[in-house]
Parts: structure tokens; sequence; C-alpha cells
């Protein structure tokens, strides 16, 4: 659910400005940690399904494994199925046989909502994106826009999967929104608050102040709402029907200890696994939390990394951020703030130790934004190719060109949808 811009350096000036737009509009200060809790008297919020063979969020479950089950993608010897024309869509999501996609923002004007098996559309809802990202989210019969606009005010919705019909519009909306599916909702980061609304009626359940740098988060086991709060390095997990604090850590301890070149903070996405979160920081360091207690479990590596330097210039320290987890491995993506080129890794999620590392042919401006893992292969789409590794090795199974660079890659119903920046491509 993040992008991350890998060339900016790191004064102090520059990375609270990182930060700041990590943290979005609407952050409000002032807050602390603590009271706020309000339940809605008539919220009863019941479970919406989602199939194992859909790719119905981002990460494609609220825990951004981005990893499906064996035999749910295509096997090796990949054809290209159809292709759609489409100036630089954001991440395809796939539900009930449909595929759902925007355009990035501030250029998207529609949703639209193509057949999965031939790619012919099936209709377009138009949209009014107010901010720098358009979220999407699938669950039950339903496609939710977290942030729109309607008659000038900033609003979620909630549309019919099957023809883009509105099902509700509610004044709670956020450019970053957790979803519950196994409890029924949606809850919303709207700092210094997490609200919860009903997906099936977008009636408000439940809101929590918790912090005032809210960061957005993921969830574990289905019921766990875990949260960061930026610069402060405190990691936060509510119970995600009710919103009462489970458990928080900090993990600052951890932080770079320059501070005078760098203003440390989670850096990109939180990995959820069976037992462990998963996340790096911008100094370097890779860490794993216990899921149900919030301790340490390891961090690597065991000192933080030197900070490159260029031109009189500091950049962010090289580091592993998890991008999948798929039973016994978790993938991360090694990238720095420099232009030298990202590589994949496979780390053994009990330890942290390295299994396999994979590196581009280029050595300089490859950036790794996306992949994902089926059974014992990882899709990988690198520049204007998607290749395909080997899971427990990471040597390359086949190539194929693309016909624009590579910007996210989604995995439904045995189909493999890459998007590039020329529109989305279906392989099987």
């Amino acid at each position: 659910m993040f992008s991350t811009d890998h060339g900016r350096t790191l004064t102090r000036r520059q990375l609270l400005a990182v930060c700041g737009s990590c943290l979005g509009v609407g952050a409000l200060g002032g807050y602390a940690y603590g009271s706020g809790y309000v339940r809605g008297d008539d919220c009863n919020p019941t479970p919406l399904d989602t199939s194992p063979t859909d790719w119905p969020l981002p990460g494609y479950d609220g825990g951004n494994t981005r990893a499906v089950p064996s035999g749910r993608a295509p096997a090796s010897g990949l054809s290209e199925r159809w292709r759609i024309r489409l100036q630089n869509p954001e991440q395809p999501l796939a539900i009930n046989g449909s595929v759902f996609v925007a355009p990035e923002t501030p250029s998207a004007e529609f949703v639209r909502s193509y057949e999965l098996s031939t790619g012919e559309e099936q209709w377009a809802k138009p949209v009014s994106p107010s901010g720098y990202s358009l979220p999407l989210l699938a669950g039950g019969d339903s496609l939710f826009l977290g942030q729109d606009r309607a008659s000038g005010e900033t609003v979620s919705r909630a549309l019919a999967t099957a023809d883009g019909s509105e099902r509700w519009t509610s004044g709670v909306a956020s450019g970053h929104v957790v979803p519950v599916f196994g409890a029924g909702l949606l809850v919303f980061r709207d700092s210094p608050a997490l609200i919860a609304i009903d997906a099936r009626t977008g009636e408000e359940c439940w809101r929590e102040s918790v912090a005032s740098n809210l960061r957005s988060g993921a969830i574990h086991a289905g019921e766990t709402v875990v949260v960061d709060t930026g610069t402060d390095g405190k990691i936060i997990a509510l119970d995600a029907r009710t919103g009462e604090q489970q458990w928080k850590f900090d993990v600052s301890d951890y932080f770079h200890p320059d501070e005078d070149d760098i203003v440390d903070a989670r850096y990109g996405r939180i990995v959820a696994g069976t037992d462990r979160l998963f996340f790096r920081t911008y100094g370097g360091m890779s860490i794993a939390l216990d899921a149900v207690t919030g301790e340490t479990d390891w961090v690597t590596p065991e000192t933080p990394p030197e900070m490159p330097a260029e031109g009189g210039r500091n950049y962010i320290p090289p580091g592993l951020e998890p991008i999948a987890f798929s039973s016994d491995v978790l993938v991360v993506v090694e990238s720095d703030g420099t232009d030298r080129s990202d590589s994949l890794h496979a780390l053994d999620p009990t330890t942290g130790s390295e299994r396999w590392s994979f590196e581009p042919e280029a050595e300089e401006d490859v950036h790794i934004r996306s992949a994902a893992v089926a059974g014992e292969t990882v899709f990988l789409p690198v520049l204007d190719e998607l290749q395909l590794l080997d899971l427990s090795s990471g040597s390359v199974l086949e190539t194929h060109d693309l016909d624009g660079y590579a910007r996210s890659i989604s995995l439904a119903e045995g189909a493999c949808l890459v998007a590039t920046t020329e529109g989305i491509v279906a392989f099987e």
C-alpha cells in the first residue's frame, strides 16, 4: 500500500519532509496515546467473503503478504491472454471474475471494471480523487474507494462490483484504509484517530484516539490492526472489532544513531506473517516482532549500516524492506537512497538469515516496486520485463517482455496481471 522515493537525501529537513508526506494530509498535533474509544450502538457488522483465488487488496490480503496458494497463478510457460491500454494504471484488483483499476492520481477520472477472462470492459465509474492516491479495496460483492469527492466534500464510497452502482457514501475518508473483512469493517486513519465503519452500510462502529502521527499498517490473523507512529518509534496493536489497544512497543532503540543526518522512522510496508510482523527503518534496520506480544524477535544487521554519501550529500543506508511472505520464506528488497539498483533477497523468517539473493543485470536505476509469490515461484516485474524466479534458490526460470515499465503485479484465478506504464497485461 506504499510507494517510496528512493532518491531523496536525508538531511534532517529533507527527511522530515519525507515523513510528513507519508503521514498525509490531515495529521493533527497535540494528541497523546490513550483514550477516545467510542462505539456506535447500532453497529453490527458481518464478515465479507473473499476467496483465496482473488486479489482483493493491493497487498493481496490485510497482512500485505502478496502470496497466493499454490496453483492459483499461471504455471511455467506463460503466454499472453489479453492486454488493455491505460496510462499509468494503479495496482489492479481482481474479485468475482472481474479486474478493477484506476489510473494514477491526479489524472484519474474513472474506475474501470474488466472481465478477468477476456479483458473486455464491463463498466466505468467517474471519480474525483481528493488526495495523492485513490485507494481501492474489494470484498464480498463491493468495491471500496477510500478517498473520493462528492459535492466538494471528501468521502468514501462503496460500489457494486457487478455494475458500479453506488451502495453507500460516508463522510469518513482517508488515503489509508486497513480492511478487516473478517469482522466486516474498514478502518480509516484520521490522525490522531482510527475510525472503523461497517463495510456493508458505511455506518461508523468505533473510533479510537491513538497518536497524532499515525501511519498505515497491516492486519494480523484477521483480527489485529497494527499501526506505527513514525519518528516516535511506537508500534501499536488494536483489536479490530473494538479498537481497544492490545499492546504497544517502542522500536526507537534500533533507530540510526546519526541524528544530525537522519530522522529515523519505519520505512515502507508492514508485512504480517504467521507469527511475526516484519518491517524496516529508514536507518537500514530490518526488524521482526512477535505478533502476539510486540516483543522484538530478531533484528538485522546487528549494528546500523553506514550512510552512503555522494557529492557531499548523505543518502538513506541500504536496508531490507519486506515485500512478500510465503509460509517459511520472507522476500525482501534491498535498496538505499542512491541510484544503485535494488536487489531481491529471501530470508528465513524465524531468524532473519539470508537464503539467496537476486541481482538485476543493470547495476544502476533498477527499482523493485512489486513482487508476488505463488507456490514455489516468485513473480518479479523488473523494468520492462516479467521474470519468474525459483523461490527456493532465486534462479531465473523464465523471462517475458512487457510493452512498458512495470509498476505492479497481481495474481488471481490462474492469471498474472502486470500493470505497466502503458496498461495492463494478463498472462496465463
